[in-house]
């Protein structure tokens, strides 16, 4: 809604301008909780520039407090900061800002302690934009050894779960991402198994779900939870978006050997070809990659022709790696003639599987 986002957008330029310069003295006032919930309706798309810049101002002041008066801001406050300031992950400002939250976190327990369970999701969703942070590695372990002993807990926060596999998944040498992760992963079975259906989840937090829990294919817990999520996807395709059914192939190629990830896959090979435009380049190199687990598959043998032919139009939108990740792909199918050549060049203009190897290698020369 234009009104909302104009609303917004002048809010954070008041915010930034007015509040922000005043956040030391604010936070003494006890009204940090205000400023982390104004942080997050700014920092969101509709809040455009303003909101960024807005964020931007608020992480650098946060990253320069001291424990004095870190010690004085509500608990309640740092999940909806660092989910805040993770929205804008390049900006160095932010980084810092979560960052000084992590390390917060780590050296005062009771923030930890004292969090909800959705506070401790948004925490761990906001450190995650940073795997490279040893204070956000530090930070997430910690709440990955409060998560492993919740049991009863997990069934609290059915939105928070997905936030929380997808973090603990940024660092899956952790034991405690680990233990934490085989938790929900049995907490997400027990339901599909009562239930029958993951009624309570969003497609798109199923899509995290498979993609985190795919960082440990050798866990027998991430796989049973994995299948049980595959089942329930073929009912649902018309609502993923085209990054989740990236991802949900990403996720099911791990297991192979397992049919509901094989049939789920098919389902997802056989909407791909009309949806074809939507896709990014990643998103596109990652379906290939799935799909060629299950190469005597003639849905997925027929997805990867037809992104095949969308290709070489957007040959220099691709990463190395990923016209590798094509070319790999592509390789499962080698009878699969080129469905059109045009002469004058053959080996830049054939499209089909085999012809793309051609034309993916002369890119690489």
């Amino acid at each position: 809604m234009p009104e909302k986002a104009t609303f917004l957008q002048k809010a954070a330029a008041d915010f930034r301008c007015r509040f922000v310069v005043r956040l030391a003295e604010n936070i003494r006032a006890e009204e940090s909780w205000n400023y982390a919930r104004i942080c997050n309706a700014v920092s969101a798309d509709a809040g455009g520039r303003e909101g960024m810049e807005a964020c931007k101002d608020l992480a650098a002041r946060v990253s320069r407090l001291d424990d004095g008066l870190m010690n004085k801001v509500d608990v309640r406050a740092f999940p909806l900061l660092a989910s805040s300031f993770g929205r804008h992950s390049r900006a160095a400002e932010c980084r810092k800002g979560t960052i000084r939250i992590a390390e917060f976190c780590c050296n005062a327990s009771r923030v930890l302690s004292e969090q909800t369970n959705q506070g401790l999701a948004l925490l761990v969703n906001g450190f995650s934009k940073w795997p490279d942070a040893a204070g956000c590695r530090r930070a997430t372990s910690a709440i990955a050894g409060e998560v492993a002993g919740w049991p009863g807990r997990l069934t609290d926060i059915p939105q928070g779960l997905a936030n929380l596999v997808n973090g603990f998944s940024k660092w899956p040498e952790q034991a405690a991402n680990l233990q934490a992760t085989l938790a929900i992963a049995a907490e997400v079975t027990r339901r599909a198994t009562r239930d029958a259906r993951l009624t309570d989840f969003f497609p798109q937090e199923l899509a995290n779900l498979v993609n985190g829990f795919s960082k440990w294919p050798e866990e027998a817990g991430c796989r049973e939870a994995t299948v049980a999520i595959a089942g329930e996807v073929p009912s649902q395709l018309s609502y993923f978006d085209p990054q989740a059914l990236a991802n949900l192939v990403n996720g099911f190629s791990k297991w192979p050997e397992e049919a509901g990830c094989r049939e789920a896959t098919v389902a997802i090979a056989g909407e791909v070809p009309s949806r074809l435009s939507a896709f990014k380049p990643q998103a596109l190199a990652n379906l290939v990659n799935g799909f060629s687990k299950w190469p005597e598959e003639a849905g997925c043998r027929e997805a990867t022709v037809a992104i095949a032919g969308e290709v070489p139009s957007r040959l220099s939108a691709f990463k190395p790696q990923e016209l590798a990740n094509l070319v790999n792909g592509f390789s499962k199918w080698p009878e699969e003639a080129p469905r059109r050549r045009l002469p004058a060049e053959p080996r830049k203009l054939c499209v089909g599987a085999d012809g793309l190897i051609v034309r993916v290698t002369v890119s690489f020369i």
